[in-house]
């Protein structure tokens, strides 16, 4: 295993908010950024969903960037799969996992593929520190290769 501190954005974006229909709420910019500024000024950090573009500065600090592009099946078939644990309460989520949360869930998985967040636009000053896995083997023999790695900072966009 990695020994290397890891945040998913989400957390940073959202705040528990039990009153609110989605369970969660923004938390204003200001207090966003100083979170993330916090995460990336570590020696070692995994930061997950950057392709957000108020998180740039996660791209240009990382030491590598890795984009997972899993087939848009296999990525409906996962969203869909998490959701019904979070409903049953095996995992845990962010947001509450009500039918609309996973409607919206699919569609932006569509949408990435079809390049409505411009995040592969956004992607291109950084191809000399990109990873790109597009299988599970790809996945697991790159995180084998990570053991025993000095410092790490690291962006994951998916």
């Amino acid at each position: 295993m990695i020994d290397i501190p890891y945040k998913s954005l989400d957390e940073v974006v959202y705040e528990p908010d039990k009153s609110s229909v989605w369970g969660n709420k923004k938390r204003p910019a200001e207090e966003r950024d100083r979170m993330f500024n916090r995460i990336v000024q570590q020696e070692n950090w995994i930061v997950e969903d950057v392709g957000r573009p108020c998180f740039s500065e996660g791209l240009k600090q990382a030491d590598m960037i890795i984009l997972l592009e899993i087939p848009l099946r296999i990525r409906k078939r996962r969203i869909a799969l998490r959701w019904i644990k979070q409903r049953l309460g095996i995992e845990k989520s962010l947001y509450a996992p009500r039918y609309e949360m996973l409607k919206c869930m699919l569609g932006w998985a569509k949408g990435y593929d079809a390049g409505k967040d411009e995040l592969f636009e956004r992607l291109i000053p950084y191809g000399d520190k990109l990873v790109v896995l597009q299988n599970q083997k790809e996945t697991d023999d790159f995180i084998r290769s990570l053991q025993g790695a000095g410092t790490v900072k690291m962006s994951i966009v998916n």
